[in-house]
């Protein structure tokens, strides 16, 4: 079957590419709707060019002016090559191959856009919700197949970082057991090998290990063993929340993040029923002698749906 060769003059298409599975939707800027949304596992393709194609070729797709991209790491060079993926290709050649402009941005980039424009009714607040408009230097981080991280300035300009991968610093006895069991397996531990999908599997069986078993399950399988009540998953998500709040608020701190924190990803919202937002806001203050300012610092869940795939349209 041929794409579609009818061109929508305003339309994007855009691509939010995880490790796991890549969404792709046609959209346009002024609308903000995303059409013909469509889920792929990535590894039933070699490459990317090939669940473009694949995409393309459904009948109600109208081929659209441009392509971005929102892909997990760096963006800057020509060669992309996705972390936690087999998919690699030069943007060149694939603009080429597609016969299309092609833009490449950050994943959590493009969830940052659309933060830095997002209502009150895609946020859910962990405390009072601030009065006004939010200005001024904005953090967004998030656990999906990784961890994103990404900053708003006052002027809307978006900061890159590579956030996921600075070491994991525990700041407790148990954390630091967590790390002991950890280091055998990964040399460094980096705060995703614990704030992900992934990073929630590798929780379960340091917990496991800890309470004298050797457990493993799949982060699907911690969810519905949470909901059993599981005494190792509920460790785990435990865990989980406070490593990402003392994370956030580290970055806070590194970004002058005053402003506001978001909290977004594929992993959060589905574990946030269990949170303990008492001692969420208690980690993420807990800074010394900046405590009473992290306290001030307003933290919300982002509700919204396919964040991602929206900032693709709205990149500057």
């Amino acid at each position: 079957m041929k794409a579609n060769t009818a061109f929508s003059e305003k339309s994007t298409l855009v691509a939010d590419i995880g490790g796991t599975n890549a969404r792709f939707a046609t959209m346009s800027a002024e609308q903000q709707v995303l059409s013909n949304l469509t889920e792929y596992s990535c590894k039933d393709f070699d490459n990317i060019d090939d669940a473009l194609f694949h995409y393309l070729e459904q009948p109600s797709v109208i081929r659209p002016e441009k392509i971005c991209l929102a892909v997990p790491g760096p963006v800057e060079q020509d060669k992309i090559t996705l972390v936690n993926s087999h998919w690699t290709f030069s943007q060149k050649a694939l603009s080429e191959k597609m016969q299309l402009p092609l833009r490449c941005i950050n994943d959590f980039d493009a969830q940052a856009f659309y933060v830095r424009q997002i209502g009150n009714s895609e946020l859910q607040w962990l405390d009072d919700q601030p009065e006004g408009p939010v200005s001024g230097m904005r953090l967004v981080i998030g656990a999906g197949t990784g961890l994103g991280v990404s900053a708003i300035m006052p002027g809307g300009e978006l900061v890159p970082s590579e956030g996921g991968h600075i070491a994991f610093a525990p700041i407790n006895e148990h954390q630091n057991e967590l790390l002991r069991l950890l280091q055998q397996r990964f040399s460094r531990v980096s705060v995703e090998r614990l704030l992900s999908g992934p990073g929630l599997e590798n929780l379960y069986w340091a917990n496991s290990r800890i309470q004298g078993q050797e457990r493993t399950l799949s982060a699907p399988e911690i969810t519905a063993a949470l909901d059993a009540n599981d005494p190792i998953a509920i460790a785990c998500v435990h865990d989980f929340f406070d490593i990402l709040a003392a994370v956030a608020g580290d970055l806070t701190l590194a970004m002058g993040a005053w402003s506001a924190v978001y909290l977004s990803g594929g992993v959060t919202p589905r574990l946030y029923s269990h949170i303990d937002i008492e001692r969420f806001r208690n980690t993420f203050s807990n800074k010394g002698r900046f405590e009473a300012l992290c306290r001030k610092t307003p933290i919300a869940l982002v509700t919204a749906d396919q964040p991602g795939l929206k900032g693709c349209a709205l990149a500057d």
